[in-house]
């Protein structure tokens, strides 16, 4: 069901016709992500879909329009990638098959324990707010406090791609306290902690949100669609269905987290380092000898060994505490701390001629930036819209010379079975080989290996089975080491 379509959905006022909202002057009506509600959808008889937030491999996020308190808040609703259609109807979602159905529900069933978790810590400032859940449409919906802010990406991006010491010094540090209370009283860890969980309001409060795969630290228990990560971000016991997970599973997130907004590079994700030595640049080397000390608090979080690697939030609060007390000794404190202070030291610089690496940041005041636009970043000119065309290119084996469209958000499986979406006629390929989707809101392509006897490999290294493994574009896919080899793309058509 749908509200009148005439209100915008950032603002919920009146279009009256326009093909921009007079109000807000936001412009972006058509649905880039096709598994998502309809612009204006009337969730439970009270809550207004409006534009999307935030989407991941279980679930879209909405900001809404409560009809009742008549107060902006956030829809988040169960859509597993690769197990779900929208039916015609634009409303029900429905398992994409009779053997994905036990998996949906089962997802489902996590997705409420998510909604539960986030009421469980209510208490937690930090954490975001959950004010309702319901059962809806074949799927499962809460409803949590709407945050007026950018995440601490898109914040790191509108000031330069990268962030002051002292500002990325407090937000980590605001981060690591509201964890270090989720892991010792809540006994509950985040397993998805990245630039894009971290939210920054208006005020300057920090907020952690998407405890979609969060997990009790103790009664683990392997599942499908337990494994969600982020390259760059996820540690090695992530890459497992198997893995031993705790606490310093997010401590490496966060440290990565912290290296990254620092110095604008990634550390290598996991099987890089693993697999081909790929090694994590001091971050001494990237910002100067002033930041050795920090280097070794970060190698400690960072080792791929768990046992060899800081084992509790309370031990990573002390390590970059203890760090940052040899900063301002030996520093001095003269790096912003927030960034309405960086925005004036930008102006300030600027005014006196000097160059500025974060002068992109000085058109317009955070504040500013924070209420307009797609995702609480200010954007200027008229989005390009692009069409994409994900694809298989054949390069060894049978498949060689040939390539393979794929559909769009819909899970497809490669194997010798006639069943499976690409066939593949060798006895050492799997009936049921791979599935493989390609999310067109986060650009990767996901690849889950169906326990094949020969194994699947992305760029050389072998997937744990169950593992849904995030892929770029570019990137090698063979199956049966060597027997059947893909070069995964993907075509943007504007």
């Amino acid at each position: 069901m749908a509200v009148r379509s005439e209100l915008c959905p950032n603002c919920f006022q009146l279009l009256s016709g326009q093909s921009h909202c007079p109000h807000c002057n936001y412009d972006c009506f058509e649905r880039e992500n096709q598994l998502a509600l309809p612009m204006n959808a009337l969730l439970n008889g009270r809550y207004v879909a409006g534009r999307i937030l935030g989407a991941g491999g279980f679930g879209i996020t909405y900001k809404a329009y409560d009809l009742v308190t008549n107060q902006l808040c956030a829809v988040k609703e169960y859509v597993p990638l690769g197990y779900a259609n929208r039916h015609k109807d634009g409303m029900t979602l429905t398992p994409t098959s009779s053997e994905k159905e036990e998996v949906f529900r089962h997802g489902k069933k996590k997705f409420l324990d998510e909604a539960n978790i986030l009421v469980d810590l209510h208490y937690i400032s930090s954490v975001v707010e959950v004010i309702d859940c319901f059962g809806e449409n074949g799927t499962a919906y809460f409803v949590m406090e709407y945050l007026d802010g950018a995440t601490l990406n898109q914040l790191r991006g509108s000031l330069g791609g990268k962030l002051p010491f002292n500002y990325a010094y407090d937000v980590i540090r605001s981060v690591a306290y509201c964890l270090r209370e989720v892991h010792t009283k809540a006994n509950i860890f985040h397993r998805d902690i990245s630039p894009e969980n971290i939210m920054i309001k208006q005020d300057g409060q920090v907020k952690v949100i998407d405890f979609g795969t969060a997990k009790y630290i103790h009664g683990q228990k392997s599942q499908n669609l337990s494994i969600v990560l982020k390259p760059g971000f996820a540690p090695p016991e992530q890459y497992s269905s198997s893995g031993k997970q705790g606490g310093f599973t997010d401590v490496y997130a966060l440290a990565s987290t912290f290296y990254f907004i620092l110095t604008g590079k990634k550390v290598p994700a996991a099987p890089d380092r693993i697999g081909v030595g790929a090694e994590v640049e001091p971050i001494d080397h990237l910002l100067g000898a002033g930041y050795k000390g920090l280097s070794k608090v970060l190698d400690h979080a960072l080792r791929i060994k768990i046992s060899e690697r800081t084992q509790t939030m309370g031990e990573f609060i002390r390590e970059i505490e203890h760090f940052k007390k040899q900063w301002d000794n030996e520093i001095g404190t003269d790096s912003p701390s927030t960034v309405i202070e960086i925005r004036k030291k930008n102006e300030e610089e600027l005014s006196r001629g000097k160059s500025n690496s974060f002068r992109g940041s000085t058109k317009n005041t955070t504040e500013q930036q924070i209420r307009s636009g797609k995702n609480g970043v200010s954007i200027n000119k008229k989005r390009k819209r692009s069409r994409v065309h994900p694809y298989l290119d054949g390069i060894a084996g049978p498949v060689q010379g040939y390539r393979y469209p794929l559909p769009v958000n819909t899970m497809i499986t490669l194997g010798r079975s006639r069943a499976s979406s690409i066939t593949i006629p060798l006895s050492v390929i799997g009936r049921k080989h791979v599935e493989l989707f390609y999310d067109t809101y986060n650009g990767l392509f996901f690849i889950v290996d169906n326990h094949s006897v020969n194994g699947t490999y992305i760029n050389g290294v072998k997937c744990e089975p169950d593992a849904i493994i995030p892929v770029k574009p570019g990137s090698i896919l063979s199956l049966a080491q060597n027997s059947c080899v893909f070069q995964l793309g993907v075509v943007n058509e504007k």
